[in-house]
């Protein structure tokens, strides 16, 4: 499920942005200067790089050194994903990048060709552990 659908109130999660307040002001999206929503953006940035998966109103609150979530991160990351997705947008980030990464594709060089198996291998460990995590969840 897309990012505008669950702003349009068909998803699980629905937000209104008019009601959440952002930065250290703790305005309103309307009232944030310049300067403050491109100070929020680098803030936001930065708690992804340190391994956060959100900041702000819907923070999650898992140990970051939790193997379990370190694990299901590296998960999401192999598929490309921004942690905590669907099951709707990992079976489709699957489907997209086995048909990218397919061994099949690479037949003709055998090193490109072991290396795509490695890869979707990968893939495909990391999509039956997510969809087996978010189907019991």
């Amino acid at each position: 499920m897309g990012l505008f659908d669950r702003f349009a109130g068909k998803g699980p999660r629905t937000v209104d942005l008019r009601d959440l307040r952002f930065g250290r002001s703790q305005k309103t999206l309307a009232e944030l200067s310049d300067e403050e929503l491109e100070e929020e953006l680098l803030r936001r940035r930065r708690a992804r790089a340190q391994g956060r998966a959100e900041v702000g109103p819907v923070a999650r609150t898992a140990d970051k050194d939790n193997p379990e979530r370190k694990q299901l991160l590296q998960w999401y990351a192999n598929l490309e994903l921004p942690p905590f997705a669907s099951l709707d947008e990992v079976r489709k980030a699957y489907r997209d990048l086995m048909k990218r990464y397919h061994p099949d594709r690479h037949a003709t060089d055998p090193e490109r060709q072991r290396i795509a198996t490695e890869l979707a291998q990968s893939l495909t460990r990391a999509y039956e552990s997510l969809t087996a995590y978010l189907e019991k969840r």
